[in-house]
């Protein structure tokens, strides 16, 4: 084989197939195997192929692909977005945002991409697709066990961990988390190292509130104190639940800090907005963008690199400590609110 750049000739040899049957492979066409096309796709990345080779490196795209943004991830993936951007000019790449339909759709992608981002809540309805293009891809969330795609997140697990650091040091011991569900696995990891991170100190209650976000907190909340609970902090799930929850909270005479401390996590412009301004973990939104497209450049650098095994990649994130934290106080609002709720 040359020294020079890998074409689909030099792939072809290798497997003992027709140009044909490599190309049909790589652009995700009919007419062959799924079998054949993997062991095509594995061996263009072993041997370096890429489509956009021919291409100067300023004129490469990463896809950022995205579903349609609802009002609680906006913020989040438009920081990761320029992130990406930001990487992007730097490495020579141009981030082309693009709708999870454009790879569900399954028309032949523009010679000039050089990898895709999946900036979706729940990659797995479309990493097979991202992963049979045979360019290299990173996620922005979990990605399911074993799959062969690199990934970068925040270190969930461990900012749980801190914030039930930060609660035990103000005295808390009976604690919730709150969250509309645990379906996604960062919310999941998050709580757990919460839970983990509160069963440290002997004496503590960890519970969980799940609630309907489009029915509010409030009955959600009052259904789980007559069932016995009496939280003195509440760790949310992200900081548009933290807003509800303060909102509702007032609400019904509970006051924030003094009786019930409230933590958020994201750190989106809300946090600063609400009064009293929240304590929230600070993710690394637009630091995580920016790794992904490392990721790709990476792999896309020579043969070696785009044969190495998937990556993990965990960001810590920071607690931002504003107001709406302070130290454990007695439950004396507990029977107050009960009764004026009846």
């Amino acid at each position: 084989m040359s020294s020079g750049r890998v074409t689909i000739q030099d792939i072809a040899d290798r497997l003992g197939i027709s140009k044909f049957s490599v190309s049909r492979a790589l652009s995700g066409k009919s007419g062959v195997g799924e079998a054949t096309r993997s062991r095509v796709l594995r061996a263009a990345h072993a041997l370096g192929y890429r489509r956009n080779h021919e291409l100067p490196a300023t004129h490469r795209q990463i896809l950022f692909i995205r579903q349609e943004i609802d009002p609680v991830a906006s913020e989040l993936w438009l920081n990761m977005l320029h992130g990406a951007e930001r990487e992007g000019e730097r490495l020579g790449f141009a981030i082309v945002p693009r709708q999870a339909r454009h790879l569900a759709e399954g028309g032949p992608l523009d010679e000039s991409v050089a990898g895709l981002i999946l900036a979706v809540p729940r990659p797995q309805e479309i990493s097979a697709l991202a992963a049979r293009t045979g360019l290299p891809v990173a996620c922005a969330t979990y990605v399911g066990a074993m799959e062969r795609i690199d990934q970068v997140t925040g270190a969930d697990w461990e900012a749980g961990a801190g914030v039930a650091r930060l609660l035990l040091g103000l005295g808390h011991r009976v604690v919730a988390f709150v969250h509309g569900s645990t379906l996604p696995a960062g919310r999941a990891e998050r709580f757990r190292g919460f839970r983990d991170g509160m069963l440290e100190a002997p004496d503590t209650t960890v519970e969980d509130i799940v609630f309907d976000e489009a029915e509010g907190f409030r009955d959600a909340f009052l259904a789980y104190l007559r069932r016995g609970g009496a939280p003195t902090a509440l760790f949310c799930a992200h900081d548009g639940i933290a807003v509800n929850v303060i909102s509702d909270l007032l609400r019904l005479g509970i006051r924030v800090p003094e009786d019930i401390s409230v933590v958020g996590f994201n750190d989106f412009a809300a946090a600063s907005q609400v009064s009293p301004r929240l304590t929230t973990v600070r993710t690394p939104q637009v630091e995580i963008g920016a790794a992904m497209v490392r990721c790709i450049a990476d792999r896309l650098g020579d043969a070696e690199a785009a044969a190495r095994p998937p990556v993990r990649l965990a960001l810590v994130a920071e607690i931002v400590t504003r107001a709406s934290t302070g130290p454990a106080a007695p439950t004396a609002w507990l029977a107050p609110v009960l009764k004026r709720a009846k």
